[in-house]
């Protein structure tokens, strides 16, 4: 096995990990840290150059209470002027504490975090949770060992094991500390399988020791003889070959494993390493991935259109709801031909609703079940487009927020600590309602303008409308009303009676100039009902988009995916 080759290989996986730690979701993403501080612990031992003769680094592991700080003390005769802060308080130690000696250095950023060296006034020390505290010593034992205390492995603060986990993956060897009350704790187990699997020289302690049947069942679960140390106030005395006195002389010879073995050693290190990146990484994200694709599948189909309508099914509904409220649509053949009332004294046909207003100057909106609460079973003012609109960009938005909370994934997609979340990516709806308003203002200043280009005939037709019921109601409501009576006359084929049309003065020019003006005005009707369906049909399109983006940053790409797989597996393949 090549260390430069695997080194390279390792170093291109941590930059492949690490650029999916941006779109990692909350449950992918420790998975993601954690492998990372591994992965650069993994790297450190394949470089780490023993042959130098470095101090070898120790790490004291331990539970709750087992005196891994009183420990260190006694091992350095510091117990008068204690370097690592004890107490009878569990979970005491903070962070992890080292103990180098005067003349040595750490390797720079081992354990992957800051080193902060601590004053002599903060003496004796608890450590940092965001920092390897370092305290000088002159010892002898230090010359050839540093050692580094540890909050406990089975403390109520998930971060206190965790400290502990990576101070055990960059260590050189390992000081197993148990009391008779704790030495089956199930949390130092897997640790001594991993130091066996790792190669690491491993010493197993056994403190407040009061009896000898318990540290003879201690070594036969750990299947080798442990150090014992007897409770202060205890008659029991360690033997001759198992007491603090050996455990200094062992520590003092303690050296790292040979170089097959240390290579055996990194080998299942690196293996496992894989393992977990295939299952707590690659395998969780690429069911997001999928998740997602499928998600981004369903709402690119919200935008295919339908065979026997000319807009998006998103836009199906707009159109009904424009149907039943629109002036606009209103005066469409389809629905003026479903809604006619016989007008009272002139054969005019107009639609109910229309003719609601000339009546009454209002809208009678009845039971319709679409309509918003303050709107139901009252009369209300002109239609409101822009709310219309607003709530058909709701609609989409809430098919779009279905379709991802229908994924089991939804939950740790929106957990994401410090992104946004999909309110974010959605588009205000009045930017919707803002498109009817645009319209209806330049459609209003073309009538407008039409209305003022041809005086004549305009004056011709206000004298017309004067003279039918209720037309000075229509001529206030809209200055348009000319145009609107001429379109629902000619276009849906309304007629006058031979003797009505003498009275109120020439057959033949009311025939011509409605015919002429109501032609322009359904055109320029349907160019705008055109631009209003077309501008929503964009606008859902940017929302979606919108989505996509927002879900496309949930989870890595396929192809970003790939590369680590192949990553990997060339890495398997180099350690074959």
């Amino acid at each position: 096995m090549s260390v430069n080759s695997v080194d390279s290989k390792l170093s291109a996986l941590l930059t492949a990990v690490e650029a999916l730690r941006a779109s990692a979701s909350s449950t992918t993403a420790p998975a993601i840290e954690r492998f990372s501080a591994d992965l650069a612990a993994a790297r450190f031992h394949l470089k780490r150059d023993v042959s130098k003769h470095e101090p070898i680094i120790l790490a004291v592991l331990g539970g709750t209470g087992t005196g891994k700080s009183t420990l260190v003390n006694r091992l350095l005769d510091a117990e008068q002027h204690p370097l690592t802060a004890s107490s009878f308080r569990r979970t005491f130690t903070a962070g992890p504490v080292a103990i180098v000696h005067e003349s040595n250095r750490l390797p720079e950023r081992w354990l992957g975090i800051d080193h902060v060296a601590i004053d002599p006034a903060q003496i004796p020390a608890r450590g940092r949770t965001d920092a390897l505290s370092i305290i000088p010593n002159n010892h002898d034992l230090t010359r050839s060992l540093t050692l580094i205390d540890t909050p406990d492995l089975d403390g109520d603060q998930l971060a206190h094991h965790a400290q502990a986990d990576r101070v055990f993956r960059w260590a050189d060897a390992v000081l197993f500390l148990v009391t008779p009350e704790k030495y089956q704790m199930t949390e130092l187990l897997p640790y001594y399988r991993l130091a066996k699997r790792y190669e690491l020289p491993a010493l197993f302690v056994m403190n407040k020791v009061e009896e000898q049947a318990v540290v003879d069942d201690y070594g036969k679960q750990i299947e080798a003889p442990p150090f014992a140390i007897p409770r202060d106030d205890a008659s029991y005395t360690a033997s001759a070959d198992a007491n603090l006195d050996v455990l200094k002389t062992r520590l003092t010879a303690l050296m790292v494993s040979p170089s097959d073995t240390r290579q055996f050693g990194l080998k299942n290190r690196t293996i496992d390493l894989l393992d977990r990146l295939r299952d707590q990484i690659l395998a969780p994200l690429t069911q997001d991935r999928k998740a997602i694709d499928q998600i981004i599948a369903s709402l690119r189909a919200m935008e295919t259109p339908s065979r026997q309508i000319d807009v998006s099914p998103m836009m199906s509904q707009l159109r009904r709801r424009l149907q039943q409220r629109s002036v606009l649509y209103l005066m469409g053949p389809t629905r003026v031909l479903d809604r006619v009332r016989q007008v009272p004294g002139l054969l005019a046909r107009l639609p109910r609703t229309t003719w609601d207003w000339i009546r009454t100057g209002q809208v009678n909106l009845g039971d319709d079940e679409t309509l918003p609460p303050e709107l139901k079973n009252g009369k209300a003012g002109a239609p409101d487009f822009h709310s219309v609109l607003a709530d058909q960009m709701r609609i989409v938005q809430a098919r779009i927020e279905d379709a991802i909370v229908a994924s089991p994934q939804s939950r740790t997609w929106m957990a994401q600590p410090g992104r946004g979340g999909l309110d974010d990516a959605l588009i205000d709806p009045n930017e919707a309602g803002n498109i009817a308003s645009d319209e209806l203002n330049l459609l209003k200043e073309w009538l407008n303008k039409k209305w003022n280009a041809t005086p004549r005939d305009t004056a011709v037709l206000s004298r017309l409308i004067k003279h039918l019921p209720g037309g000075e109601k229509l001529t206030r409501w809209s200055e348009a009303a000319p145009y609107l009576l001429a379109a629902v006359v000619a276009t849906h084929h309304a007629f006058f009676g031979p003797v009505d049309l003498m009275v109120i003065g020439g057959w033949s020019l009311a025939t011509y100039l409605t015919e002429r003006l109501s032609n322009e005005v359904a055109s320029r009707t349907r160019e705008t009902n055109r631009a209003i369906n077309r501008r929503f049909e964009q606008l859902a399109h940017q929302q979606i988009n919108r989505a996509v983006e927002w879900l496309n940053s949930r989870a890595p790409t396929n192809r970003s995916l790939d590369e680590l797989k192949a990553i990997a597996d060339r890495i398997s393949e180099t350690l074959e």
